[in-house]
């Protein structure tokens, strides 16, 4: 007598291999979008670091070039400023504005502060207000900074670094700095070659 039909023993063989197939195709599955996430974590980080080195180089490479002073409008030593292991970088540079009746000199400073590094920007050259300023943080988890400053072929910690670097700007600026154990640097030449003359 012929019986047409699967058995127990074929259908159980059957589920165990389909079963098997579906374990594996989740894994894959699962894997690829692990894959797909990390890629598009990196690449938001890539942006993010790319975006930031272009606000600083914009800045450094529009600096001014002018004298600075404090919020009680005295004189700063220097137009171009940072104190011996201060982590902080404070210079006037040319950001657009939408009016042509305000000034396009502005007062920047940038500083390592809470694991990040941050951007501030007052809305003068010389402010007399030290709460009126916009500040963006630039880079987030930063493990350790430092810039440092290109003169006469040496690198110093400090600008100005004696009184005829005081009317004058680094040749080069070195921004370092780690993010998750890896080390970046950023090289920029300010493109100002003369002192203030004043």
């Amino acid at each position: 007598m012929n019986k047409k039909g699967f058995t127990i023993i074929e259908v159980l063989v059957s589920l165990v291999i389909l079963s098997i197939i579906v374990v594996i195709s989740s894994n894959i599955l699962s894997s690829s979008f692990e894959s797909e996430r990390k890629t598009s974590s990196h690449l938001n980080n890539i942006k993010e670091l790319n975006l930031s080195s272009s606000i600083f180089r914009r800045d450094i490479r529009q600096m001014a070039n002018v004298p600075l002073r404090d919020f009680y409008g005295n004189s700063i030593f220097g137009t171009f400023v940072s104190y011996e292991n201060s982590n902080r970088i404070m210079f006037n540079t040319n950001v657009k504005s939408l009016s042509n009746q305000v000034s396009p000199i502005k007062r920047i400073e940038y500083f390592y502060d809470n694991d990040a590094l941050i951007r501030r920007q007052y809305f003068s050259s010389n402010p007399y207000d030290q709460n009126q300023f916009v500040e963006n943080k630039l880079i987030d988890n930063v493990s350790e900074l430092n810039f440092v400053f290109m003169h006469e072929n040496k690198w110093h910690n400090q600008w100005p670094i004696v009184s005829k670097t005081a009317k004058k700007v680094p040749i080069l600026i070195k921004l370092e700095f780690s993010i998750d154990n890896k080390k970046y640097t950023w090289l920029i030449e300010p493109n100002l070659p003369n002192a203030y003359q004043g």
